[in-house]
């Protein structure tokens, strides 16, 4: 019986990276290289000064809300783009397992897309920021509750 492939992936919204874990012993090392998209303040995306508007009665003007958060449709942008990559990967038969560990709100604009044919082989969510550590520190906080 060959050993399962599990593929482990962190992001949090600006950056991804694609790690795999073959053998217990090792560390997991990168199955591609890692995604990451610049995400400027909301400030200076989108156009320069919202629209204004005249009050229905009386002459006040105010300027009017923009209708999206433009930071916020970058991240969930860039979840589709994860999304993509793992459904062909599945497609490809790259891994076997799969293990999304991502922040709260990367979680919640991911599980929406995820195709069901990926979501099929997560084995695990973990809703933690670890795209600052090494492999060595992600398979070392993961091996308590996932056999990686």
């Amino acid at each position: 019986m060959q050993p399962k492939r599990i593929w482990i992936v962190v992001t949090d919204g600006e950056k991804c990276r694609f790690l795999t874990s073959e053998k217990r012993n090792q560390d997991p090392v990168a199955a591609m290289p890692d995604l990451i998209v610049p995400n400027p303040p909301t400030r200076e995306q989108g156009t320069e000064r919202p629209g204004r508007t005249f009050e229905s009665v009386g002459n006040r003007r105010s300027a009017l809300e923009p209708p999206v958060d433009w930071h916020q449709q970058a991240k969930r942008d860039f979840a589709r783009e994860i999304s993509k990559i793992l459904q062909q990967k599945t497609r490809d038969n790259a891994f076997d397992q799969l293990i999304v560990v991502a922040t709260p709100e990367m979680l919640g604009n991911l599980r929406p897309v995820i195709a069901s044919e990926t979501k099929e082989r997560i084995v695990g969510e973990v809703n933690k920021d670890y795209t600052q550590l090494t492999p060595r520190e992600i398979k070392q906080q993961l091996s308590e509750g996932y056999n990686v």
